[in-house]
C-alpha cells in the first residue's frame, strides 16, 4: 500500500463504520513506518517500509463521534500538535501497555502505515487512567482530546490523547516492527519524529548514570561512557559538551511510582545486586516518550544487561613500601541530623560501610575529607570502629583540633606500625583560602617511615564546592563552564601553593604529597595552578579512560587528586582509583528513608559518593629531626565561674609556650608544665589556642569550649521558654514541645536545643531554632522518622535532637546559656532517670501544670518534682499547654 492510501482510507470511512478501504500488512506480519528512513531524524533509523508490504484490509471500526484524524496529523511536524485542545478520533495498533495505577496509566498506539512526511511521528500515547481493556496487537479506535502535556520544568511537551471518551477494539493480531534508532543523535530534535512510537536500539549502549535507579526506576544510557567535558580523554571541553548533549537517553520502567519495589535492572535479587555505570545493554526496545526533560524508552521487553564493569574487591596494586590515600567520607558526623546520618541506625550503617572501605584501602597514611569538625571526637569514633575490625592499635588519628569554621573538616589517620608523625599538624591560615560560606582549611602533617626514616609532607585538601551558586548570574563566581566558585578555587589553589612552599622552606622537607577533593576536574583552572608550580598531577599516570573518581549528571570525571612535588615524583611507585562509589546506585547506600526495597549490605560499596585514590611510595632514607611537638587534653565544656583545666600538656623541642583562652586572656607557660587552668566570667563559646614555638615550624592546638551559665540547680533567673513535654513513642516516634509562658512573642533565633547521649558533655545533636513563638504558644520538634499517624501543625520542626532515650540529657539554651534541662548534663544514669517510683525509660514526660519556667537539674534530677509521667505513645497532650 502506498503512503497516501491510508489517508484515502480514512476519507472513505468518512464517519461510515463498515468501510474496509483501510489496508495494512497482513495479521502477524510487520508493519513499518516510512518516516523512519529519514537520515535527518536520527543517526540511524530503518524499518520495513509500509509501501513495500502487501496490503490487506484492516479491521473495520465503528463511526466515531469526533472527527477522525491520522496519528501523524495529530502529531504534526513540529514538537507541538496543530490539533492541540481539539476533540479527535484516532486509530492505531497497540504497541505497549502501562495501565496500572503505579505505571503510566495508559498505552501506546501506532499508525500501521506511515505518511510521506519524515518529520511526523506515527505513534501516540493514550492517557487512560480508567484502564481500558486492550492488548498489544489490538487495532483500536480512541476518541478524546489532544493534549500537550508538560510539567512546569519541562522544556518540551508530550503529545497525547487525554481523558478518552471512547476506546473501541476493532480487531487484533497485528504487529508493528520497531523503528531502529541509535545514539548519538544528529540533532537535539531528532527523536521528536518518533515520539510515541515503538523503537529499538540494536547497538550496545553503556550505562552512564544510575543515580535515579532507586528513586524512579530508571538508568541513563549512551553510546560509550560520557565524560565530564574538562576531563574528557581526547575532546576539548566545548566539543565534549556538544557531543554529550546528543548521546544520552533514559531507560525507564514504565512507571511513575517513586522508590519502586522491587528495584528494576539490578544484577541480583539479594543485597549483592547492583547496576554500575559502565555496564552495557543491547537491543533496548520500547515506547519512546518525553518527560522530566529527557527522552525515555519504556521497555516492551526486559533489557538484558551485561556486567561489563564488575566490582573490584580491592584497589589495584600501587607497589612501593608505603601506601598513602585519601577518601571523602560524605559527611561523617556523630551528631545526628545536621549532616550525614539522621538516626542512630543510619549512623551505624554508614560507619560500617566506611570501615569496610578503609580496611580495603589499607593505607599507611589516609587523608579523610568531610568528617565532622569537632576536635577529633568523630575521628576517635571512626578509629575505634576501625581498630575493632583490624586489630587494636592499627590506626591512630592526627589531632589537629578545630580546623576552620565549617561544620566539616579534613583529617588524617595513620598506622603507627608503619609511620610516625613528625611535629604537629599544620593548618593553613591564609585569608585567601577563606571563601564565601566559611573556611575548611588544608591540613598538613609530616610523616617519617619507620623502616628507614624517609619523610614526606601529607597535605589533606577540600576546596570550595561547585554548588550553591551566587545569586547574580554575572558574578565572577557564576558557572562559566567549570562550575560555580571557580575563581575562588583558583585563589585557594594559589594560597595552597604558597603555603606549602612555606612549609618546605621552614622544615627543609621538600617531599610533598597533596591529596583530597579539589572540586576541580583534571583539566580545570585550579589544578593548572598547581601543575604550573611544578607539582605532578599523578592521576595522569593512569590511562586516560581510568582518570575518574566521581559521577555527576551522567558524566564521569575526577574531583579527587594527588599532586606530588618535584622531589617526590621519582619516589612514587604507582596510583590507582578504587571505583567503589561513583559507579554504584545511590539506593544501596546507608540511608533508610524511603527505601521500600532496602538493598543495604555491610560492604565498601556506595559508602560515599567519591572514589578513594591510592598512591604507592618508596621513600629515600632521611636523618631524624627534632620537630616542635605539642599535645594536650583540652575540655570542651565548662561553667561560668568555675575553673576549667587543660591536662596532659606535653611540649617538646620548643622554647616558648602560650595559651590564648579566647576571652581576651593570653598567658605564657613554662614549657615544662603539664596543665593550665582558667575561669570564664560569662557563658559563651570560646576558642582555646595553645602555641609552642621553636627553631622550626610552630606547633598549635586549637579547640572550642562551650561555657554554660553558672547554676546549682533549681529555677532559672526569670520566666522564659521551657520544655513542656517530651513524647516517647515506639521506634522513632519521638517529639519535644517548647512552651512560651510570656505575654509577648519570642524571637527564636537566640535559642538552641542540644541532646547529650549517655552522660556525654559534647552534644550529639543540636538544633538552632528560628522564626518566632507566639505568647502562650507551643513549638513541636519531631523526629525525622516519626511514622505514627499524627497531624502536626505547620510550624513543627523535624530534627534528631529528639533522640532522648530515657537516660540522656537535653538542654534549652538562650544565647549560649542553659535555661532549661531534662536530665543532668555529664551524668549517665544507666538505663533511666529515676526518682522514687518514677522512671523515664519508655515514658512520655509532661511538665506539671504549676510549672511556669524552666529549671536546670544540678547534680541529680528529681523527675517527679516537675514532671508527670505517662506511658509510651501518649500523644494526647502534644501541642497544648
Amino acid at each position: 500500500m502506498v503512503a497516501g492510501a491510508f489517508a484515502l482510507g480514512l476519507a472513505a470511512c468518512g464517519g461510515g463504520g463498515t468501510s474496509s478501504s483501510e489496508s495494512a500488512v497482513a495479521s502477524g506480519s510487520s508493519a513499518g513506518s516510512s518516516g523512519a528512513s529519514s537520515s535527518a531524524a536520527a543517526s540511524s533509523a530503518s524499518s520495513t517500509s509500509a509501501s513495500s508490504a502487501s496490503s490487506v484490509a484492516l479491521p473495520a471500526c465503528a463511526t466515531p463521534t469526533n472527527p477522525l484524524q491520522a496519528i501523524t496529523a495529530v502529531q504534526g511536524s513540529t514538537d507541538t500538535s496543530p490539533l492541540a485542545g481539539q476533540a479527535v478520533a484516532v486509530r492505531g495498533v497497540v504497541t505497549a501497555i502501562f495501565q496500572a495505577d503505579t505505571q503510566l496509566k495508559g498505552f501506546f498506539i501506532q499508525q500501521p502505515v506511515a505518511d510521506a512526511d519524515p518529520l511526523t511521528s506515527e505513534g501516540l500515547f493514550i492517557y487512560a487512567p480508567s484502564a481500558a481493556t486492550v492488548a498489544v496487537g489490538d487495532y483500536v479506535q480512541v476518541e478524546g482530546s489532544v493534549l500537550e502535556y508538560k510539567s512546569s520544568s519541562d522544556t518540551r511537551a508530550l503529545t497525547e490523547i487525554s481523558a478518552p471518551t471512547a476506546i473501541s477494539v476493532c480487531g487484533n493480531g497485528l504487529s508493528i516492527a520497531p523503528v531502529a534508532l541509535s545514539l548519538p543523535l544528529t540533532s537535539a530534535d531528532a527523536m521528536e519524529a518518533y515520539e510515541g512510537m515503538l523503537v529499538k536500539f540494536e547497538q550496545t549502549l553503556t550505562v552512564t548514570d544510575v543515580s535515579d535507579l532507586g528513586h524512579y526506576g530508571s538508568v541513563q544510557l549512551s553510546s560509550g561512557r560520557l565524560w565530564e567535558p574538562y576531563n574528557h580523554p581526547s575532546l576539548s571541553a566545548s566539543a565534549a559538551t556538544s557531543a554529550n548533549a546528543l548521546n544520552r537517553m533514559i531507560l525507564d520502567d514504565g512507571s511513575t511510582k517513586a522508590y519502586p519495589n522491587p528495584i528494576p535492572y539490578l544484577s541480583a535479587s539479594d543485597t549483592s545486586g547492583t547496576r554500575r555505570v559502565g555496564d552495557t545493554v543491547a537491543g533496548v526496545a520500547g515506547a519512546l516518550t518525553w518527560s522530566s526533560n529527557a527522552w525515555r524508552v519504556h521497555p516492551s521487553a526486559a533489557p538484558a544487561f551485561v556486567a561489563s564493569n564488575p566490582r573490584s574487591t580491592a584497589p589495584a596494586s600501587v607497589g612501593g613500601t608505603l601506601k598513602a590515600a585519601h577518601y571523602n567520607l560524605e559527611n561523617f558526623f556523630t551528631t545526628l541530623g545536621s549532616r550525614g546520618a539522621v538516626s542512630s541506625g543510619d549512623f551505624t550503617r554508614q560507619r560500617a560501610k566506611l570501615v569496610e572501605a578503609i580496611a580495603g584501602i589499607d593505607a599507611d597514611v589516609l587523608a579523610l575529607i568531610e568528617t565532622q569538625n569537632d576536635a577529633g571526637y568523630s575521628l576517635d569514633n571512626l578509629v575505634t570502629a576501625l581498630n575493632a575490625k583490624m586489630g587494636a592499635g592499627t590506626y591512630r588519628y592526627v589531632d589537629a583540633g578545630i580546623a576552620g569554621d565549617d561544620e566539616i573538616t579534613s583529617a588524617m589517620i595513620y598506622k603507627p606500625a608503619k609511620v610516625s608523625p613528625v611535629g604537629n599538624a599544620q593548618i593553613i591560615t591564609d585569608s585567601n583560602f577563606a571563601v564565601s560560606g566559611g573556611i575548611r582549611p588544608s591540613i598538613a602533617q609530616r610523616f617519617a617511615a619507620l623502616s628507614n626514616g624517609g619523610m614526606f609532607w601529607m597535605v589533606a585538601n577540600h576546596l570550595k564546592s561547585k554548588g550553591s551558586c551566587p545569586s547574580s548570574s554575572s558574578s565572577v563566581e557564576a558557572d562559566y563552564g567549570q562550575g560555580c566558585w571557580n575563581a575562588s578555587r583558583v585563589t585557594q589553589a594559589k594560597a595552597l601553593r604558597d603555603w606549602v612552599a612555606s612549609l618546605v622552606s621552614s622544615s627543609g622537607e621538600s617531599d610533598v604529597l597533596m591529596m583530597g577533593d579539589f572540586n576541580a576536574y583534571l583539566n580545570e583552572d585550579p589544578l593548572a595552578v598547581l601543575e604550573s608550580a611544578g607539582y605532578e598531577a599523578v592521576l595522569r599516570r593512569l590511562p586516560a579512560e581510568q582518570r575518574y573518581s566521581y559521577q555527576f549528571d551522567g558524566t564521569t570525571g575526577a574531583l579527587d587528586h594527588a599532586f606530588a612535588s618535584s622531589s617526590l615524583k621519582a619516589q612514587l611507585s604507582g596510583i590507582s582509583v578504587w571505583h567503589i562509589n561513583s559507579e554504584e546506585p545511590e539506593i544501596i547506600d546507608y540511608t533508610t528513608a524511603s527505601k521500600t526495597d532496602d538493598r543495604y549490605a555491610v560492604s565498601p560499596y556506595r559508602g560515599s559518593d567519591h572514589d578513594p585514590v591510592v598512591v604507592g611510595l618508596t621513600l629515600g632514607a632521611d636523618a631524624a629531626v627534632a620537630a616542635t611537638t605539642l599535645s594536650a587534653s583540652v575540655p570542651s565544656t565548662g561553667t561560668a565561674g568555675t575553673a576549667v583545666s587543660i591536662t596532659n600538656l606535653s611540649a617538646s623541642n620548643g622554647s616558648s609556650l602560650s595559651v590564648s583562652w579566647g576571652d581576651g586572656t593570653t598567658e605564657s607557660l613554662a614549657t615544662t608544665v603539664t596543665g593550665a587552668s582558667h575561669t570564664y566570667a560569662a557563658a559563651g563559646s570560646y576558642s582555646i589556642t595553645l602555641t609552642l614555638t621553636g627553631s622550626g615550624l610552630p606547633a598549635k592546638r586549637i579547640s572550642t569550649i562551650k561555657i554554660s551559665a553558672a547554676s546549682t540547680g533549681g529555677t532559672t533567673s526569670g520566666p522564659d521558654l521551657f520544655f513542656s513535654e517530651y513524647i516517647e513513642g515506639t521506634s522513632n516516634n519521638k517529639a519535644l514541645e517548647i512552651y512560651n509562658p510570656l505575654s509577648s512573642s519570642v524571637d527564636l533565633s537566640a535559642y538552641t536545643v542540644r541532646m547529650y547521649a549517655n552522660g556525654g558533655t559534647t552534644a550529639t545533636n543540636s538544633l538552632t531554632l528560628s522564626g518566632s513563638l507566639a505568647a502562650g504558644g507551643t513549638l513541636i520538634i519531631r523526629h525525622p522518622s516519626f511514622t505514627t499517624t499524627y497531624t502536626f501543625p505547620a510550624s513543627a520542626i523535624s530534627s534528631s535532637v529528639t533522640n532522648f532515650n530515657g537516660d540522656d540529657a537535653v538542654t534549652l539554651e538562650k544565647s549560649g546559656a542553659v535555661i532549661d534541662g531534662i536530665g543532668v548534663l555529664g551524668v549517665d544514669p544507666g538505663v533511666s532517670w529515676t526518682s522514687g517510683s518514677v522512671a523515664t525509660q519508655d515514658k512520655t514526660l509532661r511538665r506539671k501544670a504549676g510549672v511556669t519556667q524552666g529549671s536546670i537539674p544540678g547534680t541529680s534530677w528529681d523527675v517527679a518534682a516537675e514532671w508527670d509521667v505517662y506511658d509510651v505513645d501518649s500523644f494526647g497532650g502534644l501541642g497544648a499547654r
